[in-house]
């Protein structure tokens, strides 16, 4: 395998769990502050290191200890959340067989250098560990990476399943009755409550910014547990938000096609149990998909935003391709048979995932769009090549040239770390976002409207759709 291909495989499949063919602060005391936090008890071990901490009574799927990683800043007091990503699974064909797109990451065991040696890069005759500071360019530690360099940062690991979303472990029975019964914890919200217990201890002073991000499954966990950290981190003054490419999607409209996804998870997940704790239940158990809208109410002075690629082929499949097929005009319909009712490998249901994305996207930012929301923003280019179009918070590894591809990544990260994530007519790229989210410039919204990238004719526009070309594109090769 060339190094390319490898860069995109670990980022696919040990971050994101797609298939191979992720300001300097307000300065002051740091993060042990001057009296430092827990009433002045608390006194970290070591600065600018990743450092693991295991919350009692945390685990991963199997059972194992959870654990989070924690790098520790003596120049600010900001914190920086980040939540790993890793698909998301719901039965046993997708939690335990395999035979589904389901989630990974459901490993034994944290170790406790994970943050450090998340990924190991085969170079020459050795392998180059790589930090969760490169996998996630957000949490670098380089100012022309991420205007968060300097702030605390913490690091979630993701092992659970369940976007962070669970609190119920769960026995999954083999349909076949071939193989024996499975327990599986999806205790990631579980898991969240305990971490923010700890957080709360560690800052227990004034944070004057938080911010919390993630990416895919990391992304969907990030604005589910919002409420959350938001307030059991008791000294923040002002929250940020960035959902990078796991939308909890309005559910309600006729032009929904999330509705089938958010009934199955809420019930498997014990999500009903996260919902009731939080702000406006009530409107939540009715349409999940209003969370945007009800943390935008219960924190009006915060910046809350989403990004996400229009042509993102990977989040949109975990959400459509189980629930929903096609007609026999081709238009979206309910499927409710087993296994898939939307083939990723066929052009025509390629379109029809991408329809049903673009009709989620036009009701998340005719929601965040309304009236008085002046604190929810988007930010959404249209494609890149780089890990199908997923996470636009990962680098662009395959959006810059190969033969400086290695280069770039070892000795110039800032040059590849938003590589293809730029929106073209706007002048900016993600990292130009980040910034304008964290600053106090009203909030804006950034939306690409132009086309592009080989899979453009399988775009449901009208305009650019060849479905002859598509099915040439998309369709495996008959092999005779």
């Amino acid at each position: 395998m060339n190094q390319r291909a490898f860069l995109g495989c670990f980022l696919g499949l040990a971050l994101l769990a797609v298939g191979c063919s992720d300001d300097g602060g307000t300065g002051g005391a740091g993060a042990t502050g001057g009296d430092g936090g827990a009433g002045g008890s608390f006194e970290p071990s070591v600065f600018g290191e990743w450092v693991k901490f295991e919350p009692e009574g945390t685990v991963c799927s199997d059972g194992s200890q959870w654990a989070f990683y924690v790098e520790f800043s003596e120049t600010s007091d900001n914190i920086a959340i980040y939540f790993m990503g890793g698909g998301g699974c719901w039965d046993y064909d997708s939690c335990v067989s395999g035979n589904a797109r389901g989630a990974t990451n459901i490993g034994s065991g944290l170790p406790d250098n994970y943050a450090n040696e998340h990924i190991f890069f085969p170079l020459g005759d050795s392998d180059l560990a790589v930090n969760v500071n490169q996998v996630y360019p957000l949490i670098n530690d380089d100012s022309d990476v991420t205007p968060m360099a300097d702030w605390n940062k913490v690091f979630v690991p993701y092992c659970t399943g369940d976007v962070y979303a669970g609190s119920i472990t769960n026995t999954y029975s083999d349909p076949a009755g071939e193989n024996p019964d499975s327990d599986f914890a999806h205790q990631g919200h579980t898991n969240v409550l305990a971490m923010t217990d700890m957080l709360n201890d560690m800052f227990n002073r004034t944070v004057p910014k938080l911010f919390v991000g993630g990416c895919s499954a990391g992304g969907a966990g990030a604005i589910v547990n919002y409420y959350f950290l938001r307030t059991g981190i008791e000294g923040v003054e002002r929250g940020y938000l960035l959902d990078d490419s796991g939308p909890i999607f309005p559910n309600q409209a006729p032009t929904s096609r999330s509705l089938p996804l958010h009934d199955e998870v809420r019930s498997v997940w014990d999500a009903d149990s996260l919902i009731a704790s939080g702000p406006q239940s009530d409107v939540l158990s009715a349409n999940f998909g209003e969370l945007s809208r009800v943390l935008s109410e219960q924190f009006p002075e915060d910046r809350l935003a989403s990004t996400m690629f229009r042509f993102d082929y990977n989040y949109s499949l975990y959400s459509y391709e189980r629930f929903w097929t096609l007609d026999g005009q081709g238009a979206l319909t309910m499927f409710d048979g087993e296994g898939l009712g939307l083939d990723q490998n066929i052009g025509a249901d390629r379109t029809g995932i991408h329809s049903a994305w673009w009709d989620d996207i036009a009701l998340l930012r005719e929601q965040y769009d309304a009236p008085g929301r002046d604190n929810l923003g988007y930010f959404i280019p249209f494609y890149r090549d780089t890990n199908d179009s997923h996470c636009v918070t990962i680098p662009g590894f395959d959006d810059v040239p190969e033969d400086q591809l290695v280069n770039l990544f070892l000795s110039n990260f800032s040059e590849i770390a938003w590589a293809g994530s730029e929106i073209e007519s706007e002048g900016m790229n993600i990292r130009d976002y980040v910034d304008h989210l964290l600053s106090d410039d009203p909030l804006q919204s950034y939306f690409e409207e132009d086309g592009e990238g080989r899979f453009l004719p399988c775009s449901p526009d009208p305009d650019d759709l060849d479905p002859d070309a598509c099915a040439d594109i998309v369709e495996p090769p008959i092999e005779e």
